[in-house]
């Protein structure tokens, strides 16, 4: 796995990329979020923090099948789903910085899988937050 930094590098470059694919067009945003470089997933929440979409890779790592998560509360994938809600409130609604951090995911066999991910707000075209894209790796040991 991938040390701490470099995970972390890694994931803003491609919301970088994802960020200026969108300034060019929704089929560029749309094919280089349904393919992430590397090992990283990513998935699009709205602000009742349900799931619009889903990489591919996020599904496979999961195990999930796509119709499993979108239009689901993202927090039923998540361990520690009450601190998980309330994290995102506090995103969605601005009063945070978004920060890398780590939370723990529930693969649909059951078993934890935690990851380092990291957030970014979506934005309609008068800069309001719709909601949040987050991408993640899979965590080297204790992050």
């Amino acid at each position: 796995m991938v040390p701490r930094e470099e995970a972390i590098a890694r994931m803003q470059a491609y919301q970088d990329a994802l960020e200026q694919a969108l300034g060019r067009s929704r089929s560029h945003y749309d094919a280089l979020f349904d393919k992430p470089p590397g090992r990283i997933l990513a998935h699009e929440i709205d602000m009742d923090k349900v799931v619009l979409r889903v990489s591919r890779f996020e599904l496979e790592l999961l195990g999930y099948r796509e119709d499993q998560m979108v239009g689901r509360p993202v927090w039923e994938f998540i361990v520690m789903q009450e601190v998980a809600q309330r994290a995102m409130d506090k995103k969605l609604s601005g009063s945070v910085e978004l920060k890398p951090f780590v939370r723990t995911f529930v693969r649909a066999d059951g078993s934890p899988l935690p990851m380092v991910l990291l957030d970014r707000h979506r934005k309609d075209e008068n800069g309001s937050i719709v909601g949040i894209r987050t991408v993640g790796m899979e965590t080297p040991g204790h992050f």
